[in-house]
């Protein structure tokens, strides 16, 4: 498994950027950490090799009917340490789970962290599906996964923008993705003056913490806090 090499310029370091071994440490931290919480974070792929894989986490989201589901996500982001793997498993092996409770609908969600080649930073891809396997289109992501409060500071349309479809690296499947475009000057302004100092687990965890609640996908402050 390895990703299309998008990149073929020099190997400069640009602000707000990090290498490929970079992303490696990066990675590793997180998988440390979610380890030893419970995170439910895991690799594929290779990480000795270039560019050689991402790491993957699988989440359930209990979105209520007739509520608003800005409520419902925002009282499951207050936990982030769930095993959410064990309880998809659980969601659909079970048949007595289906009708457990009509007040509410389950939807499925997967997110990828790849490095992008022709950005030299890391990039997050997403798909959210129902328990039929029918998909989420664009709009019911921004509505069922993500708390109001966690969104872009912008309007409906710029949002809607910000999150785009394009076929995986590594799947080859369309799967909607935050384009890594803007990540660099993004990464500047959150360093500031540390910019450089800042270190590979440092700049992963920022970025994990900005980026990922933006789409639902809650990061525990044990990753800032372990060492």
């Amino acid at each position: 498994m390895q990703q299309r090499n998008e990149f073929h310029g020099a190997d400069t370091r640009q602000c707000g950027t990090i290498t490929w071994e970079e992303f490696v440490v990066g990675v590793r931290h997180m998988l440390a950490v979610s380890d030893s919480i419970g995170d439910g974070w895991h690799f594929r792929g290779s990480l000795e090799e270039h560019g050689g894989g991402y790491l993957v986490k699988r989440m359930d989201y209990p979105v209520a009917i007739g509520e608003t589901p800005e409520r419902t996500v925002s009282a499951r982001m207050e936990d982030a340490t769930v095993d959410h793997d064990s309880m998809t498993e659980l969601y659909e092996n079970d048949p007595c789970s289906i009708d457990a409770d009509s007040s509410f609908r389950q939807v499925y969600g997967e997110f990828h962290v790849l490095y992008s080649l022709a950005h030299a930073v890391p990039t997050l891809y997403l798909r959210a599906w129902r328990r039929d396997g029918s998909c989420l289109e664009v709009e019911e992501l921004w509505r069922d996964l993500t708390a109001a409060e966690r969104r872009p500071s912008s309007d409906e349309s710029e949002r809607l923008r910000s999150l785009t479809q394009q076929e995986h690296p590594f799947l080859g499947e369309p799967w909607y993705h935050l384009h890594p475009c803007r990540t660099a000057d993004l990464m500047d302004q959150i360093a500031g003056n540390d910019v450089d100092r800042i270190d590979a687990k440092r700049y992963f965890i920022r970025w994990m913490s900005t980026v990922a609640p933006l789409v639902g996908c809650p990061v525990s402050h044990h990753y800032a806090s372990f060492r």
